[in-house]
C-alpha cells in the first residue's frame, strides 16, 4: 500500500478496505471498570461535595478554617480516627471558590528519592492536601525541610495547602510552623451517624430518641470510618427489611453485623478439624452468597492447591453439602446459596485464617486466581471475591500478594474476566492510605517499561485515567505518558493520555503540563515518541487557543514543532502542518491565524526546503490573503535572522579587547 493516509474502523465489526493507503483497525474493548470516563475535576468536585454534605463539624474545626484561609497553609493535628482527613477535605471545599482546582500531593517521588516539593505543582488558586498521618520520622523531617518555600509559593499563587501530621512530638513541628498548627477533636459521634442518613435519604425525625443498640455502639467510642460504615448498614437493613420493622430493629441488625465475630469464629475452629471441613468454612466466607455448585467446586478446588488428601470413601458415602455447612455453621437457603445466618461471621472466618494462618497466604492466591474462571460464578460473585482478598491482603499490607496477582492476571489479554479483576483489585488498592503509596509506585515502574504485556498496559491506562486521576492528577499524566511512550501506534495508553487531558476545556493543566513534557522536558531517549504525541496533541481540534495567545505556551508549540521537522517523517508532519494552515484559513480570529503561522515559520527557522512546503500548502489550502500573510511571516523571519547574524561579527569587532 502506498501513501500515508489510513482509515480507522472501531468495534467488532469486518475491516473494509476503502482505498488507497494503510489501513489500521482499532477494535475498542469494553470497560474494565464500571465508571465511565469523566473529567476528573467534576469526580472530584463531587466527591468533595458528597463529603461535605456527610461531614460532621469536629471541635476546633472553625479556627482551622481561619488560619487555612488567612495563612494559606494549614497543619491539621489531631487523634487517629477523628477524621483529620476529611476535615482536612472539607476545609478545603469550604475556601472562596476560585480558578483553580483540588488535588494532593503524595508522600512518594516517581524516582523512589524523597518528594521534591516545588511551584510547579501549584496552580493558581489551587486546594491541595498533602496528608502525612501515616510519616515516619524520617520522610516528615525530608518534607518539612521544603515546607518553608512552598508556603511563599502559595501565597504568591492565592492557592491553599492542608497538612495532616502525623503523630509528632512538640518540638518536631519547625517553630515558624507553630502558629500554622491547629488541632481538632472528634465531632459527636451520634451526629456523624444521622448526617450520613440524611444524605441517605432516611427520614431521621424517627431517630429521635436514639434507640439502646445505636447508643451502646456509639459509647465505645468507634473511629470516625466506622460510624460512617454502621450509617450505610442501618441504610441497607431498612432497604432489606421487613414490613412493620422500626428504625431500632435496623440499627440492632446493622450493629450486630458489624460486631466483631473473631471470638466466636475463635471458638467454632477448634472444632472444625479436618482439611476438607476448614476448606468449605473458608470457601463459604470467601464466597459469602455465591450458588452452593460454585462453594462446593472452589471447595475442592482449594483442598488441591493445599494439597490435601482425598478422602477414600466411596464417593455415595460422603457426606452432602447441607450436612457438611450445618458442621460449620452455615446454611444453603432458598435461592441455592451458601451463607452464614449470624451476620459479619463471614468477614470474622476470614480474617482469623487470614492472620491466624499465615502460610495459607500463598496458597489462598493461587486458589482465588484458579476458581475466578469457574462458570458456576456470577460477574458479581468474582467482584466479591477480588474485593474480599484485596480487602485482606490491604489489612496486613501484602502488597506483593495484590502485585503478583496483577501481573499474573494481565498475562493472557484475551481473557476478560482476569482483566476485569486487576483493574478492580488496583482501583481497590490505590485509595488505600497505608498501601496506596506503594501501588502508584509499582504502577510507575510497570509504565516506564517497553516489554508490557497488553493486557496490563490495558489495566494501568484505565485505573490511571479512573482511579489514580481523581486524587493524584500529575501522577496519573506521568503514568499515562510513560505507558504512552512505550507502545506501537495505534494504541490504548496513547488514547486514554490524549482523552484525559483534553477532555476539561475549563482545565487546562493537564494539557499545559503535557505539552510541557512533550517539548521541554522531553529528553533523547524518548524523542521520537514524543513528537508524534506532540503533533497529535496540538491538532487544531484540541488546542487550546490560550495556548497560541501566550507566549511561554507558544515558545513550547515552537519547540515542539522543531523536534517534529527534524525527527517526523515529511509526509507526517507535512500532513499535520496542512491541518494548522487549514485552521488559520477557518478561523475568523486574524490573531490566531497569525500566531498559527508563527510557531511554524519560527520552528522551520532557515530551512528552505520546509519553508517552501509549508508556503505551497498555504497557497493550495488558504485564501490568496493568508497565504501572502504566509509568506510575509516567512520574509520577516529569515530577514531578521540574516540580519542579526550579518551584524554579530562588527558588534564582536567593535568590542573593547
Amino acid at each position: 500500500m502506498s501513501g500515508s493516509s489510513h482509515t480507522e474502523f472501531s468495534g467488532p465489526t469486518r475491516a473494509v478496505n476503502t482505498g488507497p493507503g494503510d489501513m489500521y483497525v482499532t477494535f475498542t474493548a469494553e470497560n474494565l471498570l464500571k465508571t465511565p470516563p469523566a473529567a476528573r475535576r467534576r469526580v472530584a468536585e463531587s466527591q468533595l461535595r458528597h463529603l461535605q454534605q456527610q461531614f460532621s463539624r469536629p471541635v476546633h474545626i472553625n479556627a482551622a478554617y481561619d488560619v487555612l484561609e488567612s495563612r494559606n497553609m494549614l497543619f491539621l493535628d489531631g487523634e487517629p480516627g477523628s477524621g483529620r482527613s476529611s476535615a482536612a477535605r472539607v476545609l478545603l471545599r469550604e475556601l472562596p471558590r476560585g480558578t483553580g482546582t483540588y488535588h494532593e500531593l503524595t508522600t512518594e517521588s516517581d524516582d523512589g528519592k524523597t518528594p521534591r516539593l516545588s511551584a510547579d505543582m501549584i496552580g493558581e488558586q489551587d486546594q491541595m492536601l498533602f496528608d502525612l498521618s501515616a510519616a515516619n520520622e524520617r520522610l516528615w523531617n525530608a518534607v518539612q525541610a521544603q515546607l518553608w518555600d512552598f508556603h511563599h509559593a502559595l501565597q504568591s499563587k492565592h492557592a491553599h495547602l492542608a497538612v495532616v501530621l502525623p503523630r509528632l512530638r512538640q518540638d518536631q513541628l519547625a517553630p515558624e510552623f507553630l502558629a500554622l498548627r491547629k488541632k481538632i477533636g472528634p465531632p459527636d459521634r451520634l451526629d456523624v451517624i444521622i448526617r450520613h442518613l440524611r444524605c441517605g435519604g432516611f427520614d431521621t425525625r424517627i431517630c429521635d430518641p436514639s434507640p439502646p443498640a445505636l447508643l451502646t455502639f456509639v459509647e465505645t467510642r468507634p473511629p470516625i470510618r466506622e460510624l460512617a460504615r454502621l450509617a450505610v448498614r442501618i441504610l441497607e437493613m431498612r432497604a432489606a427489611g421487613r414490613e412493620g420493622d422500626t428504625f431500632g430493629a435496623w440499627c440492632e441488625r446493622a450493629v450486630a453485623e458489624q460486631t466483631d465475630r473473631g471470638p466466636e469464629v475463635a471458638e467454632l475452629v477448634p472444632h472444625v478439624r479436618k482439611g476438607p471441613q476448614r476448606a468449605l468454612l473458608l470457601s463459604s466466607a470467601l464466597l459469602h452468597g455465591a450458588r452452593a455448585e460454585a462453594v462446593h467446586r472452589a471447595t475442592a478446588s482449594l483442598l488441591s492447591v493445599v494439597k490435601s488428601p482425598v478422602e477414600a470413601r466411596p464417593l455415595l458415602e460422603h457426606p452432602g453439602l447441607d450436612e457438611r455447612l450445618e458442621k460449620i455453621d452455615a446454611v444453603w437457603d432458598g435461592t441455592s446459596r451458601v451463607r452464614f445466618e449470624r451476620r459479619g461471621f463471614a468477614r470474622a472466618v476470614r480474617r482469623h485464617f487470614w492472620t491466624t494462618r499465615p502460610d495459607l497466604r500463598e496458597p489462598l492466591r493461587a486458589w482465588v486466581s484458579e476458581i475466578l474462571g469457574l462458570s458456576e460464578l456470577a460477574d458479581a460473585d468474582r467482584e466479591r471475591l477480588v474485593h474480599r482478598f484485596t480487602e485482606l491482603c490491604l489489612s496486613t499490607e501484602d502488597t506483593g500478594e495484590l502485585i503478583g496477582l496483577v501481573k499474573d492476571w494481565t498475562s493472557a489479554p484475551t481473557q476478560s474476566d482476569r482483566l476485569r479483576a486487576a483493574a478492580q483489585l488496583l482501583a481497590q488498592s490505590i485509595p488505600s492510605e497505608a498501601c496506596g503509596g506503594a501501588f502508584r509506585q509499582q504502577i510507575y515502574e510497570w509504565s516506564k517499561q517497553r516489554q508490557l504485556s497488553d493486557g496490563l498496559r490495558r489495566v494501568l491506562a484505565e485505573v490511571c485515567e479512573k482511579v489514580m486521576a481523581v486524587r493524584h492528577p500529575e501522577a496519573a499524566l506521568v503514568r499515562l505518558h510513560h505507558l504512552a511512550r512505550h507502545e506501537q501506534f495505534p494504541g490504548i495508553a496513547r488514547e486514554t493520555l490524549l482523552r484525559y487531558v483534553t477532555n476539561d476545556p475549563e482545565d487546562l493543566r493537564l494539557h499545559r503540563r503535557l505539552l510541557y513534557r512533550l517539548t521541554v522536558s522531553s529528553s533523547d531517549d524518548h524523542r521520537r515518541p514524543d513528537t508524534d504525541l506532540f503533533l497529535e496533541l496540538t491538532a487544531p481540534t484540541s488546542l487550546p487557543r490560550p495556548f497560541l495567545r501566550s507566549s511561554t505556551t507558544r515558545g513550547w508549540l515552537t519547540t515542539g514543532w522543531a523536534a517534529a521537522f527534524d525527527h517526523a517523517g515529511p509526509e507526517r508532519w507535512a500532513a499535520c502542518a496542512e491541518t494548522w494552515i487549514s485552521a488559520a484559513d477557518a478561523t475568523e480570529d486574524p490573531a490566531i491565524a497569525g500566531r498559527l503561522f508563527d510557531v511554524l515559520v519560527a520552528a522551520a527557522e532557515t530551512r528552505y526546503a520546509i519553508l517552501s512546503r509549508l508556503y505551497a500548502s498555504a497557497r493550495e489550502h488558504t485564501r490568496p490573503e493568508l497565504s501572502t500573510l504566509l509568506l510575509q511571516k516567512i520574509n520577516e523571519a529569515q530577514t531578521t535572522r540574516l540580519s542579526r547574524y550579518s551584524t554579530t561579527p562588527r558588534q564582536r569587532e567593535a568590542a573593547p579587547s
